[in-house]
């Protein structure tokens, strides 16, 4: 039998020419490699996919020039999500239309991708069905095609969710039959429709009795046209994609007025899924993974677009360094582990994980609490699409570091420590920002404060990174408690939010604790948990209207006040600098944190929201009442009925409370209190560290009159952006 001699066409091949297939051809030949891009069909063609490219695609999208070649993609500012018997809730993002996500066709999108890879210099190859990996001596050389064999040094498989090279490679842990399914549509003649996502979840069954790990769609392609569609996370007994779509349209038709008319417009279309991404998966000798191929769709939402075009990316990058040896392209693990870890193994370990979390988000998704918002994010707005955190305190600290201080390195390796501390329980939690290593660079948090409190004594000292790590985990082990209700749960039933944020709580603690277990840190660990429990219990016991001097001096005793004070005190310690050193920076600390909860707590009730995406309803839902609120409360006694009614409404209260004077108030609280720290400060040597605390209380005290002044603009006190929950449909009540 003969065989057909090999026929070396390319430095590198891609297999797949959609998004990340596309994306990594482009990169490739602007690096002046010679790519060869194969794909089975001819562009363009239409693709089944949601067609929603999140705020980090777009970045991409910008940097390869094809935002310019789909002009009429339809911009997207937010996200809607909606849960059986639940309000909507929706993410806005204030960042403005330069940051505006898209919906556009998957046949306009991967047609101009082509076009771009091709202009850079890659020849595509259309009609070209791969068959399988040639190997030697257990390197990828190259594929079989059309009965040829293309030889290049490195292989990019890129031919999705269904991936035969994956398969074939052993870098599939998700069995044939295994795979999760999605359907999608096109319609028209729908009215109505805005700038937001439209996501529903989970669905039922056939006979509405159970949720299923699914979810459904709406994402307007324009003003009358949308893409709907649904995805099963995985494949149940008895459960038929195609009945499931069916009842979708038909609940879209019934149950919202703005889908009445709706009517198809094209064939629908199904594609698999695949939920299995793990970094050390993605590669192998001579043959490196992206987009859907590698399992990287979100278990949440089906997003994958944005996650294929940065993989692609860095397939890409990876494949040019090492085109000269090949048989070790590891580095595209790391960088897809520090880069995605957390965004999508829930979906990897069946229904568990992914059942609990649902559970926890329906049991939680009407809540404030701040362990709930941040679950919200990690789960349904990963990369921050929706505006979550919009108001940005302190969103990017670095030019306010004097440059000399150098804490971006540290910063990052205490990132990971964390990550890797949480990722084998909780791998989802990795997406937490106070997880992920990447915003460490970027944000103020406890972590920073013990670095730059451990310059005045020897920052060398290994046990910093630890510490840091360890005060970071006692933070959030503390959010989770506070997601602890004082009041019961509905009796029969299990209360998966408590459950939750105890179980979370517990861990986080624990985890804190190991870190230190190598020290004599421990004790102090324990004793500023003590601390900080026992401050808690004074808020709880002096009932929810103090005085607002009485609230402002607990606050200093707990949440990120007593978390900042804590840092910059065993910072000092650790590092070996006196009890006077430590003490001036727990003050600092302590203001810092003081600052931040006011800028918040002032944020929410003026229309904005703060460090978590929480609005005014958190006020409303909290048994503990803010010191601004207090402060209305002193001028506008009715308040106190306002939150004492179950029908309160968070706009209202935004209204009222903008007509007192409690804003200013707050300003210049918040004004003093920054000077008293940084007269502390001023006791200390000048030096970089000092410079730049020194100028993180004034930015956070600066935050705080800035709300004011976006909060006055207003006039009569309505909501900045439009609030969370703004309209009253619910998607079929009592049966997702």
């Amino acid at each position: 039998m003969s065989h057909p001699s090999p026929e070396a066409i390319a430095d590198v091949i891609v297999v797949g020419a959609g998004p990340a297939g596309a994306c990594a051809a482009y990169h490739l030949a602007r690096r002046g490699r010679r790519v060869a891009l194969l794909d089975r069909t001819a562009f363009p063609r239409d693709k089944s996919c949601g067609d929603a490219v999140t705020r980090a695609g777009i970045a991409l999208l910008a940097e390869m020039g094809a935002l310019e070649l789909l002009p009429s993609a339809w911009p997207v500012r937010g996200l809607r999500v909606t849960m059986r018997g639940h309000a909507p809730r929706e993410f806005r993002d204030a960042a403005g239309p330069e940051r505006d996500g898209l919906v556009v066709p998957r046949a306009l999108l991967d047609d101009a991708l082509v076009r771009l890879a091709v202009a850079a210099g890659a020849e595509l190859r259309e009609r070209v069905r791969v068959r399988r990996l040639v190997q030697e001596d257990g390197v990828v050389r190259g594929v079989e095609a059309g009965g040829r064999l293309l030889r290049a040094p490195v292989v990019i498989a890129a031919d999705g969710a269904a991936s035969a090279l994956s398969r074939q490679a052993g870098l599939t842990a998700t069995p044939p039959g295994g795979l999760g399914y999605a359907l999608r549509a096109y319609v028209e003649d729908v009215h109505g429709l805005d700038h937001l996502l439209e996501f529903m979840a989970p669905l039922t069954d056939a006979g509405e009795r159970h949720w299923l790990p699914s979810y459904g769609w709406a994402f307007p392609t324009g003003p009358t046209s949308a893409n709907v569609g649904v995805g099963l996370v995985e494949r149940v007994p008895n459960a038929r994609s195609d009945a499931l779509f069916a009842a979708f349209l038909e609940e879209l038709r019934t149950g919202d007025p703005r889908f009445r008319g709706m009517r198809p417009a094209g064939a629908r279309r199904g594609a698999p899924l695949r939920f299995d991404f793990s970094p050390h998966r993605c590669w192998a000798p001579g043959l490196l993974l992206a987009g859907d191929a590698a399992g990287m769709i979100s278990p949440f939402t089906g997003e994958g677009i944005s996650f294929a075009l940065e993989s692609g990316k860095l397939a890409a990058e990876v494949a040019d360094e090492r085109l000269a040896d090949p048989r070790d392209l590891s580095r595209y693990a790391r960088l897809l582990s520090g880069r995605f870890q957390g965004y999508f193994e829930t979906g990897q370990h069946a229904a568990e994980r992914h059942r609990l979390v649902w559970h926890v988000l329906d049991d939680t998704f009407d809540s404030e609490r701040p362990i709930y918002a941040l679950v919200r994010r990690a789960a349904l707005a990963p990369e921050g699409m929706a505006g979550f955190g919009s108001s940005g305190v302190l969103t990017d600290a670095r030019p306010l570091l004097d440059p000399a201080v150098g804490v971006g390195a540290e910063l990052v390796e205490v990132g990971e420590l964390l990550a890797e501390t949480m990722r084998p329980d909780w791998p989802f939690l990795t997406r937490l920002p106070a997880l992920s290593s990447g915003s460490f660079q970027l944000s103020v948090r406890p972590a920073l404060m013990v670095l730059l409190a451990a310059r005045f004594g020897d920052w060398r000292r290994p046990e910093l990174t630890s510490l840091a790590a360890a005060v970071e985990l006692a933070g959030l082990a503390g959010l989770a408690q506070s997601g602890v209700p004082d009041r019961p749960s509905d009796e029969g039933r299990p209360n998966w939010g408590t459950m939750f944020a105890v179980l979370v709580s517990d861990v986080m603690l624990a985890r804190a604790l190991g870190l230190c277990a190598d020290g004599d840190l421990v004790p102090e660990l324990a004793r500023i948990v003590e601390e900080a429990c026992t401050s808690r219990m004074r808020e709880l016991r002096a009932g929810r209207f103090p005085s607002p001097g009485d609230r402002l001096a607990l606050m200093g005793r707990t949440g990120p006040a007593a978390l900042f004070a804590a840092a910059g005190e065993l910072g000092a310690r650790v590092s070996g600098a006196d009890e006077a050193v430590a003490a001036a920076l727990g003050d600092a600390g302590r203001g810092l944190g003081l600052c931040l909860q006011l800028a918040d707590d002032v944020a929410r009730l003026l229309g904005g929201t703060d460090r978590l995406g929480r609005d005014a309803r958190a006020d409303l839902e909290e048994e503990i009442t803010s010191y601004p609120l207090l402060l209305a409360l002193r001028e506008d006694p009715e308040l106190a009925r306002l939150l004492a009614r179950a029908d309160s409404s968070a706009d209202e209260l935004v209204r009222r409370c903008a007509r007192t004077g409690m804003a200013a108030e707050v300003a210049e609280s918040a004004r003093r209190l920054a000077d008293e720290a940084s007269a502390g400060l001023a006791t200390l040597a000048d030096g970089p560290a000092t410079r730049s605390l020194a100028a993180l209380l004034t930015h956070a005290a600066s935050r705080v009159e800035r709300e004011v002044l976006m909060g006055a603009r207003t006039g009569d006190g309505s909501p900045r952006v439009p609030p969370a929950g703004v309209t009253t449909r619910t998607f079929s009540a009592g049966k997702l």
